[in-house]
């Protein structure tokens, strides 16, 4: 018999509580975004497109097959 990791059942609203308590207990930043923010985030964002793209021309035909053995008319 395989055990897996073991994880207490309250573990989640443990980590909500934190989360909730992180967002009400925080104080203002104040902080500053440079015009060149912006240029950082279209960045990100052209090179997370190429990036999908070469994934999917990578593995294309593993993609194809799977949805043809999946949708296979009977």
């Amino acid at each position: 018999m395989k055990r897996g990791i073991r994880v207490p059942r309250h573990l989640p609203q443990l980590l909500v509580l934190s989360c909730a308590l992180s967002l009400v207990l925080s104080s203002p930043a104040a902080a500053y975004l440079d015009p060149g923010t912006g240029s950082i985030v279209l960045q990100m964002l052209i090179a997370g497109a190429l990036g999908a793209a070469f994934a999917v021309k990578r593995f294309w035909r593993g993609i194809v097959s799977f949805l043809r053995s999946t949708f296979k008319r009977s």
